[in-house]
């Protein structure tokens, strides 16, 4: 999987994608048409934590809705070096009412301090080559960063599947 703040930087990819949706801290959100740009691949929406779960749960459930992704499948919560349960309780129930499953994405060094929802997504660039974290809830290890795109090794998908 790729990942991008940017969807031009991905490039030519036919494997999946994963891009940023909103959220208060979220650097640059795909357009409608970034997201379109990779009709074909299976997507995976990043929601940027702020300071309210409740208020972005809510929100991450608007954005969702607008774009067009159908229920039960994983949405990322980038909680980069940050441990804050509350903020996941919150954000993951609505997510979960909303009929969406929740992973949270963070460092290797912090986001086990977290609770799972439905699973991580690690960030631990110390491979050389695609693997994943092992540990329990993993569903995706962010193990190398580029120019342009950031590269992650994804299990197959248990509880959900990837957008398409």
């Amino acid at each position: 999987m790729r990942d991008a703040a940017f969807a031009a930087g991905i490039g030519s990819w036919s494997g999946a994608v994963a891009g940023y949706l909103g959220g208060p801290k979220a650097f640059h959100v795909w357009s409608h048409d970034d997201w379109k740009r990779f009709e074909r691949n299976r997507k995976l929406p990043i929601w940027v934590a702020g300071e309210s779960g409740e208020d972005e749960g809510w929100e991450c459930l608007k954005a969702l809705r607008k774009l067009g992704v159908p229920k039960n499948v994983p949405v990322v919560v980038d909680m980069e070096t940050r441990v804050d349960i509350s903020y996941l309780d919150n954000w993951g129930e609505i997510l979960r009412w909303g009929g969406y499953r929740p992973w949270v994405y963070g460092s290797a060094s912090t986001v086990f301090g977290n609770p799972p929802l439905n699973g991580y997504w690690v960030a631990d660039f110390k491979g050389e080559r695609p693997f994943l974290y092992d540990h329990d809830f993993v569903r995706a290890t962010q193990w190398a960063q580029g120019e342009n795109f950031d590269s992650s090794a994804i299990k197959r998908i248990s509880y959900g599947r990837l957008w398409r």
